[in-house]
């Protein structure tokens, strides 16, 4: 899909609030100058956003496109990831965590790492090594 941009508004690109969302939290209208418009499109690198989000839009002859969703306040800048040629890299200082409804994995920066689930298995066709003094099971 190809879209052009046109100026709608003072800037081509305009903040805005979100007013709707998808149950995954793709932002489904905008509010600009108190007027309620349809998104089109959003960027797919656009995390989750909430009813009340601050995001950027443009115009185009598709309709509003969602550009960026704006940190609030409080929030901390988005992590560091990188691609180093395949190998992804989440970068913290303090822990990184994966988190489900039924299921955790926490990697800390002492070297602590804590898994957490109702069931957790470890598959292997080679050996499978367990290091360490004591190893507790049950």
């Amino acid at each position: 899909m190809t879209a052009t941009v046109t100026q709608l508004f003072d800037q081509q690109q305009s903040l805005a609030e979100v007013s709707e969302v998808s149950p995954q939290g793709k932002a489904l209208s905008v509010i600009i100058n108190h007027i309620r418009y349809d998104v089109a499109l959003q960027a797919a690198h656009v995390s989750c956003c909430k009813v009340g989000s601050q995001v950027v839009v443009l115009h185009s002859e598709q309709g509003v496109i969602v550009t960026a969703l704006l940190a609030a306040p409080e929030q901390s800048p988005a992590a560091h990831i990188s691609n180093e040629a395949g190998h992804i890299i989440i970068a913290a200082e303090q822990s990184v965590s994966l988190q489900t409804a039924k299921g955790s994995i926490e990697v800390f920066a002492d070297g602590t790492i804590v898994l957490e689930g109702e069931d957790i298995t470890a598959n292997s066709q080679q050996d499978l090594t367990l290091a360490g003094w004591p190893i507790r099971l049950n």
